[in-house]
């Protein structure tokens, strides 16, 4: 995986380091947008103060950033390590609870499901109507939620302790399937089983998620719901700090590129924490898709040796 990593062009690496700058501002927008939901429901503050109360999260949030990534590669995977666990149990325990506490809709959740699914009105609707606008927001919010075809991944994978290279790729595989299949599942059952109001066809964030929380728990539940999705985007930030940092090294040629790189990235964090939150998507879905073209053509020219290493791995497991 490290050869595949250093084989990649140069036009490749351009957008992937300018995404993991735009991917921070739209995190960082989002761990905001988790905080002024949770307090705002709470009544810890008001919306006239929110202004002020983003600009002191964008400035928190530069200092923590800056923090773990000067520590290196370990003190990265130190906080991952130690975020991703807590964050996906707390947040499974909490979705399994609404799912339990309204076991009742149930029923009803599933036929609404399989019926939007299948309903010959809704496939003609969006077969004429919506179909690529639906592809759209579907493939851009799955690319953006598990990276899968991104490339980015693979230089996580690339920094692990292992010998054999498809063994780690079988971990790539576990948490597109995690991400996708088991949390993200999670939290269409919790909108769908909390009853919370659903505006289908409008922009929806944090605040549909945080609201199916507190139907079921009350208030309180804001505030640690936000807590775990606050986890979930601070991981991410830190992550893609260690992308951007490996495509610089990479274009420039030289390490000491590195550490300049983490504090520009890291002070981006204020102005993500004040911007607005649809034009950062928009941004970030273009640099996504700059990246996954390249990328996918080069797993199509690489999939012989990826067939062949793994043949390799299972006959020697075997």
């Amino acid at each position: 995986m490290q050869i595949f990593q250093e084989q990649k062009p140069v036009e490749q690496q351009r957008p992937q380091m300018y995404a993991a700058v735009e991917i921070l501002q739209l995190d960082v927008c989002q761990l905001q947008s988790y905080i002024n939901t949770a307090l705002l429901e709470y009544g810890v503050v008001g919306g006239g103060a929110l202004s002020t109360l983003n600009l002191v999260v964008g400035i928190a949030v530069a200092m923590l950033v800056a923090m773990v990534l000067l520590g290196g590669i370990k003190r990265i995977g130190s906080v991952s390590e130690k975020l991703v666990p807590f964050m996906a149990l707390f947040y499974i325990v909490l979705s399994v609870g609404v799912m339990v506490l309204n076991f009742e809709r149930l029923p009803y959740v599933f036929e609404s499901i399989i019926a939007g699914a299948f309903n010959p009105a809704a496939f003609t609707g969006g077969t004429i109507g919506s179909l690529f606008i639906s592809m759209q927001k579907g493939v851009s919010r799955g690319i953006f939620s598990n990276e899968a075809g991104l490339g980015t991944g693979s230089i996580a994978h690339a920094c692990a302790d292992t010998k054999k290279p498809a063994k780690q790729g079988m971990f790539g595989i576990f948490e597109v399937f995690a991400d996708t299949i088991v949390i993200c599942t999670l939290t269409a059952m919790v909108i769908l089983c909390s009853g919370t109001t659903v505006n289908y066809g409008t922009a929806a964030g944090a605040e549909l998620t945080i609201s199916g929380f507190t139907t079921t728990y009350g208030g309180w539940a804001s505030i640690f719901t936000a807590v775990a999705l606050c986890c979930f985007a601070f991981s991410t930030i830190i992550g893609w700090g260690l992308y951007g940092s490996r495509f610089l090294v990479f274009l420039c040629r030289s390490d000491k590129v590195a550490k300049p790189f983490f504090l520009v990235y890291s002070f981006v964090s204020i102005l993500g924490a004040t911007m607005d939150l649809g034009l950062l998507w928009s941004i970030a879905d273009t640099f996504n898709g700059l990246m996954s073209i390249p990328n996918l053509l080069a797993l199509l020219l690489l999939s012989g040796t990826v067939v062949r290493l793994t043949k390799e791995f299972f006959a020697s497991e075997g």
